[in-house]
């Protein structure tokens, strides 16, 4: 047997087999494959499709549903052995394997006086948040993560090995920015571009819920209309949630600053929200990236996930938010009672999209997700979800998804619906990828049909979401062959 091919019975498949949520944790793949190198991955990828057997990738595991990187009966290619971080000699590039996580990379990158646009959470994986765009503490002056990615070296689904970038093969670079990996192969590498960057100034404050439809919600409007547009170095989100041991709603408002002020005060952008009565707690510190991403580190391995997520105009929107805040109370409470006093956290997340981000979205050619300076500013609508018994999925499921329908619905009918869905916070039946625009989903199913003629690789990938033809023949598969490929 080789060393990075386990099956069911061996000591390493009870944790390969732990995910961030639960519900992946649920299915059980016939053998986890960890390649080290491109090579690897390489010659994974054309004994799958000579044997026609599925398959699914990890990165990190970060997503909520379940088989989103994880497979039934066949073979997960676990990419974690692919953890390399390499800096450039003038430091203007990192090099970063797919199996990092950003811990990794910020802890690297830390010690150098160095950062590079990535993400927020420690166990976040590298390659799941860039592919699907990826918010970050510095997206007001750079854009997201995927904006800053000077180039890709990726596995395309036949085996073969190229990269994308600006001046070779454009189309994929392009694609690959916000369209995910799983309809042309495996990314192996990213070449991201790097930055200085010291310590990040970081406030986090928490309000009693009964505040915010009076006092927040405007200002959260007017953060994300304006204020933020003003400051490239702000960044601010806003999480809404049940405390069921106390039996209160809480408010929070997480701020951070790139350029930390002088002095130990506010910067100016966040500086009404000291004043806001109803404080419970206010935390201020300064620190760099990696102290900040193990801030809102989430358990591996403990509670059910999901999450459901739109966008809406922020413009004129105080009024809509109220009714999305008491739509949010109604949902919550609906489950509590069925829970008892079973495990269930609730957060309703408000994630500002604004005008210098989106600005910043259109370099390099720009990315797949369909975002437009006409378009913003927006908020980001997102409901997120954990619990841990089984019994309870049917029911937070359908819940949630009905919770993302009314908010659309009341959306439109206010006409502030934008409808683009991030993908990274997407629920498993959501239509991500129509989402970007009729353009730019019709450029990216020629783009994948280009790289992947007839969908062959696509329809033996599982899981994750993908551009498929309308009309789909199946291919014929053989789970019993995955067993043994790699022997």
């Amino acid at each position: 047997m080789m060393p990075d091919v386990h099956y069911p019975n061996s000591s390493s498949y009870p944790l390969l087999n732990t995910y961030w949520s639960t519900r992946q944790s649920d299915v059980h793949p016939r053998c986890f494959f960890t390649p080290r190198s491109t090579t690897d991955v390489s010659r994974a990828l054309k004994m799958l499709m000579k044997l026609r057997a599925p398959f699914t990738v990890r990165g990190s595991g970060h997503t909520a549903f379940p088989e989103s990187s994880n497979i039934e009966d066949a073979v997960t290619i676990d990419l974690r052995k692919m953890n390399q971080i390499a800096v450039s000699m003038d430091q203007k590039t990192v090099s970063v394997g797919p199996g990092n996580r950003w811990v990794d990379v910020s802890e690297a990158l830390d010690l150098l006086g160095l950062a590079v646009v990535g993400g927020r959470s420690a166990t976040v994986g590298v390659g799941g948040l860039i592919l699907g765009g990826g918010i970050s503490y510095f997206s007001g002056r750079y854009g997201w993560a995927c904006d800053n990615v000077n180039n890709f070296e990726i596995v395309l689904l036949s085996g073969n090995v190229v990269n994308a970038n600006a001046g070779e093969n454009a189309d994929l670079f392009w694609a690959l920015r916000g369209g995910g990996g799983s309809s042309w192969g495996i990314v192996t590498r990213f070449d991201l571009a790097s930055f200085e960057q010291g310590e990040l100034w970081t406030s986090s404050i928490v309000y009693d819920g009964a505040t915010a439809n009076k006092s927040l919600l405007p200002m959260v409007t007017d953060m994300a209309t304006w204020k933020l547009n003003m400051d490239d170095d702000a960044h601010a989100y806003f999480v809404q949630t049940y405390d069921r041991a106390s039996g209160r709603w809480l408010f929070l408002a997480s701020f951070f600053h790139a350029a930390p002020p002088t002095l130990n005060v506010t910067p100016p952008v966040f500086g009404l929200f000291d004043s806001v009565p109803g404080v419970i707690r206010n935390e201020t510190r300064r620190a760099d990236v990696s102290t900040l991403t193990r801030l809102v580190e989430e358990p591996v391995g403990l509670f059910r996930k999901t999450w459901w997520d739109t966008t809406i105009s922020a413009a004129r929107s105080e009024q809509l938010l109220g009714e999305i805040t008491r739509l949010y109370e109604g949902y919550v409470s609906k489950i509590v009672q069925e829970a008892g006093n079973r495990t269930f956290t609730p957060f309703l997340v408000l994630q500002p999209i604004t005008d210098n981000v989106i600005t910043q979205m259109q370099k390099n050619g720009g990315n797949a997700l369909g975002l437009y300076p006409e378009d913003g500013p927006l908020i980001m609508v997102q409901l997120s979800s954990s619990w841990a018994d089984a019994a309870l999925d049917t029911l937070i499921e359908s819940s949630s998804k009905e919770f993302i329908d009314k908010v659309e619905s009341m959306a439109s009918a206010r006409g502030l619906h934008r409808g683009f869905v991030y993908i990274n916070y997407a629920g498993k039946s959501q239509d991500v990828l129509r989402r970007y625009g009729p353009k730019n989903h019709q450029r990216l199913r020629d783009i994948a049909e280009k790289w992947d003629s007839g969908a062959f690789g696509r329809r033996l990938w599982k899981g994750y979401f993908q551009l498929l033809p309308a009309e789909l023949t199946a291919v014929p598969t053989t789970t019993a062959a995955a067993s043994k490929c790699f022997e």
